[in-house]
């Protein structure tokens, strides 16, 4: 059996990478897959903000905004 990781997964771990690329690569898998599960997504953002102390979730929902006016 072989696995693969969800889009959702794939774009917890851009956010976390955090370079201008993953980021870039975020906003083109979000336009072109919109049936994406966001409350997955914040809820291990908002993990990793609190044991990392960063902000990924606040990262993310800027990139949602930037492809909100594109």
């Amino acid at each position: 059996m072989v696995k693969f990781a969800t889009l959702e997964d794939v774009i917890i771990h851009k956010i976390i990478a955090g370079r201008p690329r993953d980021l870039e690569d975020v906003k083109t898998i979000l336009l072109k897959n919109p049936n994406y599960n966001p409350k997955y997504i914040y809820k291990w953002l908002k993990k990793f903000d609190e044991s990392l102390n960063k902000r990924f979730s606040a990262t993310f929902q800027k990139v949602l905004k930037e492809i909100e006016f594109s």
